[in-house]
């Protein structure tokens, strides 16, 4: 159980006021003479299922100590309490985790990112937004930066961190990177998780100006690091090609899953209704999910509509709920809102067959949805309305998941595929012949031992635990 630490003057260990700084500080457990890496995040832990808060968990047991450096403000919906139970469930061991207070506020940019052109009030927030938009480069979480930067330094000298490691999105998060290398000197690395100008759905500069300038520092950010992470081979190809990096400065590490998040999961009998998972938002910007929802009513209308049903966990917009309404749909979603991580992998868990949902574009063939990753551990097919060719289809193909059928086939094929996992779950006949050996690449614990293999390198340090000198 974590606790703040206030002294008595109302201010924090680091000297800070706590409007500008949080300390959370659990059991010591670390070992003594492992390295230490400040991790920059912009939310830490959120709901617990993201990349960092699992390489956080397992990183002490490769020799590295983990220190945490986030935003103390969160988008991310009920973020206070969900941070608090996954706390309590996760992190045993020692963890300090700094939190930073922002200047300012933005309200309508988020909002504009999350609409597609075609979105109601699209227009009029790309109007309300573009003061914020403006002013707020490279995105809107910039706001953290200044106080961010301040806190690192500190962070650096009191604790002896030896490498910096800078997780995007939000971009800006690599900026206290680049300034902590070029003033302290201290080595960093750069972990994308995402491709950054590329992403036009979330590209969205003000200005002509504003994109060559946030162009420009993407290729310093690039060009600066001591080493880069992608997340997917096709992300490390591009940024190869675009930065000129050298291949011995950027390495592959992909998003996982955590086997103990299924711990305690126990399969439920289905009702004699055929239940299809999906975690996580379903109707972002060109994602297909009306087509989804059309396969959907027309299995329902063929079979019965009390006999499927969509299980949801995560946020559903207005626009998805009235588009529910207007077409009489209502009874066949099943949402159950925000939830922990682990309370929604189980309540997925416990579906016939997932759905996976995923845009197609130019770029989209290098994206992996994180969601797929935790449906490698979950029994039963996925169902992945998603590129066929590209990263995304690859691993389901090479793990034995499921099927992968393109928007651009239309509702039909999407419904026959449904049509044919549901005649199997009617005869207990649904099941697939996974490749474990293809789904254990994607454990987060072995994904863990990688990245602390890249940290000790970079921060001078061998295997053996000794320090050689330190080469710029």
């Amino acid at each position: 159980m974590t606790e703040k630490v206030i002294a008595a003057d109302g201010e924090s260990r680091t000297g800070m006021t706590m409007r500008e700084a949080d300390v959370l500080i659990a059991r010591p457990g670390a070992s003594a003479g492992s390295v230490k890496v400040l991790i920059v995040v912009g939310g830490f832990p959120n709901g617990g299922g993201g990349r960092i808060a699992k390489l956080v968990k397992f990183l002490p047991d490769f020799g590295v100590e983990p220190i945490v450096l986030s935003a103390k403000e969160s988008s991310f919906p009920k973020a206070e309490e969900l941070a608090e139970v996954f706390q309590r469930r996760s992190y045993p061991a020692q963890l300090k985790a700094y939190r930073a207070a922002s200047i300012g506020w933005s309200y309508f940019t988020e909002r504009f990112l999350d609409r597609g052109p075609d979105a109601k009030h699209y227009r009029l927030l790309a109007l309300l937004s573009f003061p914020e938009r403006f002013v707020l480069v490279p995105d809107y979480m910039v706001r953290w930066i200044p106080h961010g930067i301040r806190l690192a330094k500190e962070i650096v000298r009191r604790e002896n961190i030896q490498v910096v490691l800078t997780t995007s999105p939000p971009e800006s998060n690599h900026l206290i990177g680049m300034n902590l290398k070029r003033s302290l000197g201290i080595r960093w690395v750069a972990d994308f998780q995402d491709l950054w100008t590329e992403k036009k759905l979330l590209y969205r500069p003000a200005t002509p100006l504003h994109d060559w300038w946030i162009k420009r520092l993407e290729c310093n950010v690039f060009r600066t690091a001591n080493y880069v992470i992608a997340n997917t081979p096709g992300n490390a190809e591009r940024h190869i090609q675009r930065f000129g990096l050298s291949r011995s400065r950027i390495d592959v590490i992909p998003n996982g899953f955590d086997r103990d998040d299924l711990i305690q999961h126990e399969a439920k009998p289905s009702l004699k209704v055929f239940r299809i998972g999906y975690a996580g938002a379903f109707d972002k910007h060109d994602f297909p999910w009306r087509i989804a929802m059309e396969a959907l009513s027309k299995l329902a209308e063929e079979v019965g509509r009390d006999k499927v049903k969509l299980v949801h966990c995560g946020h559903l917009s207005k626009q998805f709920w009235a588009y529910l309404h207007e077409r009489q749909m209502t009874d066949l979603v099943d949402a159950h809102g925000m939830l922990p991580h682990s309370d929604a992998m189980c309540l997925t868990a416990n579906t016939d067959i997932r759905l996976l949902l995923l845009y197609e574009n130019d770029y989209s063939m290098s994206i992996v949805p994180m969601k797929l990753y935790h449906y490698l551990i979950m029994k039963g097919p996925i169902l992945a309305i998603a590129p066929e060719e590209g990263v995304t289809a690859s691993i389901i193909a090479e793990t034995r998941m499921g099927a992968v059928i393109s928007p651009q086939r239309g509702v039909d094929p999407i419904y026959e595929q449904m049509k044919r996992y549901y005649l199997a779950w009617q005869r207990s006949d649904l099941m697939v012949d996974p490749d474990e050996a293809q789904i254990a690449h994607y454990d987060y614990r072995a994904l863990t031992q990688r990245l602390a293999e890249i940290l000790r390198r970079v921060a001078g340090q061998n295997d053996d635990g000794n320090i050689r000198e330190r080469a710029e």
